[in-house]
């Protein structure tokens, strides 16, 4: 009887001292900060009486229990606003702390290189040997009327498979480097003849043409112009040339040589719409020959690039 008097004893007195050791025992405390790069969000834990940490980013990724994680928002054309929870759980119990925090929408730059200048990266496009359409059309104020359409892939049938293989690598530092995998570069009949320049010629009639050998431009630049109110001189029939300007649209113009898709006398082109995968460009081509208004674009190849590995 003693003994058992004595074990009620000390288990009265143990549930005594656990229940003051965890009323003495202060509840967790918590707060975050935020690191915002594009979609890359870096958060720093500042808490107190932590064991576990319980992160819920608000984008419907699962639970993260790290005490600083790194996590990626998927980035698209709008910003969007996100509530991020952290719940702290300690020995005095728990606690749970909400921020939102607004990721930005994606940038011409990051949809064209994947990064941004303070997170370099690098994008390499290629002509889509698999789009639906290969439209060559006036270089009019409205690109109409269409002067004609064909298949995607139509380059290999007029003798130009080699364009599908030739890659225009972009660096989110504004440099461009340009890959001739097929021996030589897309390029404009006419530039070719009035410039010496060696070329499978006019495939198909069609003022198109390969240019082989050719180099790549050493030092080759491009710039992002958004909402450009472009301005170029084009002669759509050949003998009249005025001045066009394309209102608010985005551009990529280019330096020392460079140029996107096919080498011309005009290197600057609109794109007419980029996504991660996938743009669609509007570029500009002289098949005018002497005397006519030579080196003015009569034509716009509208093209898709899709991305090469």
């Amino acid at each position: 009887m003693k003994k058992i008097f004595q074990l009620s004893i000390m288990l009265f007195l143990g549930l005594i001292l656990f229940v003051t050791c965890k009323k003495d025992t202060p509840a967790p405390t918590a707060s975050f900060t935020t690191k915002i790069e594009g979609g890359v969000v870096t958060f720093t834990a500042v808490v107190t009486g932590d064991s576990k940490y319980e992160w819920d980013f608000g984008d419907g990724s699962y639970i993260n229990t790290l005490k600083a994680p790194v996590h990626t928002y998927n980035q698209i054309a709008v910003a969007v606003n996100f509530e991020v929870s952290l719940t702290i759980k300690g020995p005095g119990g728990e606690v749970t702390v909400k921020n939102s925090i607004t990721i930005p929408a994606k940038t011409k730059m990051e949809y064209l290189t994947g990064g941004t200048p303070v997170a370099p990266k690098s994008k390499k496009w290629r002509i889509s040997s698999g789009a639906p359409t290969f439209n060559i059309n006036f270089a009019t104020a409205t690109f109409t009327p269409n002067y004609k359409t064909y298949p995607g892939g139509i380059l290999s049938a007029v003798g130009l498979s080699q364009v599908y293989g030739d890659t225009f690598e972009f660096k989110s530092d504004g440099t461009l480097k340009i890959y001739p995998n097929g021996g030589g570069i897309f390029a404009g009949y006419v530039y070719c003849a009035l410039n010496g320049v060696p070329n499978i010629g006019n495939a198909g009639g069609s003022g198109l043409s390969y240019a082989k050998p050719f180099t790549t431009p050493a030092g080759a630049t491009f710039t992002i112009n958004e909402n450009k109110n472009f301005t170029i001189t084009t002669s759509p029939d050949g003998v009249n040339a005025s001045a066009v300007t394309y209102s608010n649209v985005l551009t990529l113009s280019f330096t020392n040589g460079g140029f996107l898709g096919i080498k011309d006398f005009s290197s600057e082109c609109i794109i007419q719409s980029i996504t991660d995968t996938q743009m669609i460009a509007n570029l500009f081509v002289s098949a005018v020959t002497p005397p006519g208004q030579v080196g003015k674009p009569n034509l716009v190849l509208n093209v898709y690039f899709e991305v090469a590995p």
